[in-house]
């Protein structure tokens, strides 16, 4: 329930009903107590200095705390109680802070280690303003692919010192006279456990076998961690004071060894606002976030995304997740079952929705007990009753965890090596963004129980009055005809999902130029709507193919779409599609 000055946002959705966000903003009381941080020394480390300044404040009960402006550097961490499920660690811990604007105008926190920088837990309706969020240690460089020998290397450029003690995991080609990523360029992908690891061999130089996909000459862009820390991640589980309602109002975030802002164990309520994940301007990190920019990989939902930038990151810009349980193995007499990725936040009482591999529903059944770990992702769920026989589980939701209602508006997204919008939950409203030089295409709505084990499927969802400019290439298989929009769902083997899991789409009003790929896919979806949508040269990647497609689809009605460009191919409506309107004349 709103009160005054929330955050609210209503419009009616495709199905025709009104969809309601709310995020809470702080309480505060009628005699507001102001606690100021105290003077940091220079390069002194200032995380007792915050924890201080946080314990004030619960004392005192007061509901704002101002950081003067200046760089304060965090060099040591600290991890989250032992006894909760997954303790991570973090430069500083926003633990249990409520009805709270934290004011930093001004303010740089720079953190020292490979470690998440903010992490916020048990804490309600916080506020972090106008604070900028750094990190002190090498995340990337730009380098060059070189021909020594008969092999390929990669040798680092000197204004960015590296020594055998920087890592190398992933490496991009990028255009050096535009600074963007062409679509489909190659790369190399060192996980910590690869089996071709990067050595330094001196001189700013690194050797691998897994260089010879690169070509030589070409200027790369190199990671040196590995899905390392979050600049902020909200962490937590289901509990009596799980985070919720955190509002993130004029942040900026310069660079992060791992993703830019995270909400893993979010109860509900996210508003980012205002906010700027961004290369620093002296260039002296060639990339913000070294993956994704935004990630909610877990919310009950109410969340806000409105302009902000983002630019410049390792992965895509914005992806709204939601967990999927893959099944490990089904026990004897199917009265309980292992499941892996994200299945710690399973309780007793919450109801699983089963599916197949194609993720086709099968039903449903309630956990009997709280699930047991069984070490690394995994755990047994003990169920109320049998698996029924004839069920081919391959993955699991739990349906208490499902995120629901989002805004996506007037934010800018461009030269990133990424994939503008995953938006993969049901009641949404992604409207007036605009979307330019990605390495990807702009907006995908789906879920895929396959390759990635995402999302609970775009459902009641609108795409109106965005802007998408020279979007990239999706060179997977899974959908046979790309767009800078498709809509699709994902299955065992990277498949098409040839029935529904999108549903009530309205896709309308948008202006999707220079593609590389198509303008608009529907695909995997039932009762979608495209409409006055203007497609001006696309396809350019395949001249003239076509740019508006239906597949795998049913209940489509396509009118007062427009096309230009000789690039820009007609519309096609594949035989797999039912009860398909299609434009005359288009």
């Amino acid at each position: 329930m709103a009160q005054a000055g929330d955050l609210v946002r209503d419009w009616a959705a495709p199905d025709g009903r009104r969809v309601r966000v709310v995020v809470q903003s702080p309480r505060v009381p009628a005699a507001p107590v102001t606690v100021v941080l105290p003077t940091v020394p220079a390069e002194q480390d200032a995380r007792p200095y915050f924890e201080a300044a946080l314990a004030q404040v619960r004392a005192t009960k007061a509901s704002r705390l101002v950081v003067p402006p200046g760089r304060y550097v965090f060099r040591t961490t600290v991890q989250t109680p032992s006894t909760a499920p997954a303790p991570v660690t973090g430069h500083l811990l926003l633990q249990d802070q409520d009805d709270l604007t934290i004011d930093g105008a001004g303010a740089t926190l720079v953190f020292m280690q490979d470690a998440h920088g903010l992490i916020v837990r048990g804490s309600r309706r916080l506020k972090l303003s106008k604070l900028t969020l750094d990190y002190g240690l090498r995340t990337a460089s730009l380098g060059t692919v070189v021909s020594e020998g008969s092999a390929k290397r990669v040798r680092i450029d000197s204004r960015f010192p590296v020594t055998a003690a920087n890592a190398v995991h992933y490496v991009m080609e990028r255009d050096a006279a535009t600074g963007l990523w062409p679509a489909g360029a190659p790369r190399a992908i060192l996980p910590p456990d690869s089996a071709t690891p990067a050595v330094y061999v001196g001189n700013q130089t690194y050797a691998s076998s897994a260089f010879s996909a690169l070509t030589v000459g070409k200027q790369v862009v190199v990671l040196h961690q590995y899905y390392g820390g979050t600049a902020l991640r909200i962490d937590d589980t289901p509990q009596a004071r799980q985070a919720e309602d955190i509002t993130l109002d004029g942040l900026t975030v310069h660079s992060a060894p791992g993703m830019g802002i995270v909400a893993y164990g979010l109860k509900r309520g996210l508003a980012i606002l205002n906010s700027r994940i961004v290369p620093r301007a002296d260039g002296s990190n060639p990339v913000s976030t070294s993956y994704d920019a935004v990630h909610v990989i877990q919310s009950g939902g109410d969340v806000v995304i409105n302009g902000n930038t983002i630019a410049g990151q390792g992965d895509d810009a914005i992806n709204l997740n939601s967990p999927i349980h893959p099944s490990v193995r089904i026990d004897a007499g199917a009265g309980s079952l292992v499941l892996g990725k994200y299945s710690r936040f399973i309780s007793a009482g919450d109801t699983l929705a089963f599916f197949d591999d194609q993720a086709r529903y099968l039903g449903q059944r309630r956990v009997a007990v709280k699930p047991t770990a069984l070490g690394g992702l995994d755990y047994r769920v003990s169920l109320d009753a049998p698996l029924d026989a004839a069920w081919n589980v391959s993955v699991a939701r739990d349906l208490s965890l499902l995120g629901s209602r989002y805004v996506v508006a007037n934010n800018v997204i461009e030269r990133c090596h990424c994939h503008g919008l995953l938006a993969q939950w049901p009641n949404g409203l992604v409207e007036r963004n605009t979307f330019r030089d990605l390495s990807a295409n702009a907006i995908r709505l789906l879920t895929d129980v396959g390759t990635w084990n995402e999302g609970v499927g775009a459902i009641n969802v609108i795409v109106h009055h965005n802007t998408i400019t020279r979007s990239g290439a999706d060179l997977s298989a899974t959908v046979p005809s790309w767009g800078a929009i498709t809509a699709y769902g994902g299955t065992a083997g990277g498949q098409l999902a040839t029935s529904a899991v999108n549903r009530h789409l309205r896709i309308s009003n948008n202006t999707i130029e220079q593609s590389q790929q198509g303008c608009i896919t529907v695909a995997s979806s039932q009762s979608v709507v495209v409409n006055d949508n203007r497609c001006i040269d696309t396809n350019l990647r395949n001249p003239g193919t076509p740019s508006v497609v239906v597949t795998s689809s049913t209940s489509v009605r396509l009118f007062n779409n427009t096309r230009s460009g000789s690039s820009t191919g007609a519309q096609t409506v594949a035989p797999t599609s039912s009860n398909v309107t299609a434009q005359v004349g288009y």
